[in-house]
């Protein structure tokens, strides 16, 4: 009798670790930054920065100090992806300091970027064997492999006029545990961006994309028929649009869009 316990054990612990192992959630940080868990990796994109506009949203000193130390929620975390250089997506200080005390974890960003911390970090020899640079040409993409994560690096137009047009933008098309999962930055929503990528065909199962953008039928029109995600996870939304961005999304009529307004709130891919 003994024997069988051990093998029912046994079999009920192999069985919840698969389920596991196979779940991935997207968890909302701040602003655009968002903690991807997925099997065995933790991805992290954007979501390291301090206070650079009074109009959007940072972590707390005690969470930033967590991300520093290696302290849960963000131990054990393999990749770094900073979609362009701006104060709101990246911070040199933080994330040099994360890569030091974790060994484990490599950053992939745009050579903009690279350049920045290395200004800007004061150890970035230290790291620099884990540091990836990945620049394609506007309007191209490239593809690369970590450890059983795919991601296709699309070069994209940032949204706005100078300066912040010039920034190297990109977004992340990740592939990890079946799904796939688009990180937008801030790039621009429109035609140009859009149709050299042919998104609509790539089975998009989660699409991160920026509030500001999503505000016209027009927009929707645009979304649905040039990326066309299985979901919408609404980010990068000013503080004072927190109370009314679910319902502003749910007036125009997005199908399965959820705005991400509170920190750690989080969605389970099936």
């Amino acid at each position: 009798m003994k024997k069988i316990n051990r093998v029912i054990f046994l079999l009920a612990f192999l069985l919840t670790n698969f389920s596991t192992a196979q779940t991935t959630e997207i968890q909302y940080l701040v602003n655009e930054g968002v903690l991807i868990k997925s099997g065995v990796h933790k991805i992290l994109i954007d979501a390291i920065f301090t206070k650079e506009f009074d109009y959007l949203d940072v972590l707390a000193d005690s969470e930033l100090e967590k991300f520093k130390t290696v302290k849960p929620p963000y131990k054990d975390i393999d990749l770094i992806l900073t979609t362009h250089v701006h104060g709101d997506h990246f911070n040199a200080r933080f994330i040099g300091e994360h890569i030091q005390a974790n060994k484990k974890v490599k950053f992939l960003a745009t050579q903009e970027v690279i350049n920045d911390f290395s200004k800007k970090f004061g150890n970035y020899n230290a790291i620099i064997d884990r540091i990836n640079t990945v620049t394609p040409e506007l309007f191209t993409s490239k593809i690369v492999d970590f450890k059983g994560i795919t991601i296709e690096v699309l070069r994209i137009e940032h949204f706005g006029t100078k300066p912040w047009s010039e920034a190297e933008n990109t977004a992340f098309l990740i592939h990890v545990n079946g799904k796939k999962i688009l990180h937008f930055g801030d790039g621009k929503i429109d035609l140009k961006n859009l149709k050299p990528f042919n998104l609509k065909d790539k089975n998009i199962d989660v699409a991160i994309l920026p509030y500001w953008q999503l505000g016209s039928l027009d927009q929707k029109d645009i979304i649905e028929k040039y990326i066309n995600p299985k979901q919408i996870l609404v980010a990068h939304i000013p503080l004072k649009s927190y109370v009314s961005a679910q319902k502003n999304i749910n007036t125009l009529k997005y199908k399965n869009a959820i705005a991400f307004t509170k920190i750690f709130q989080s969605i389970v891919l099936d």
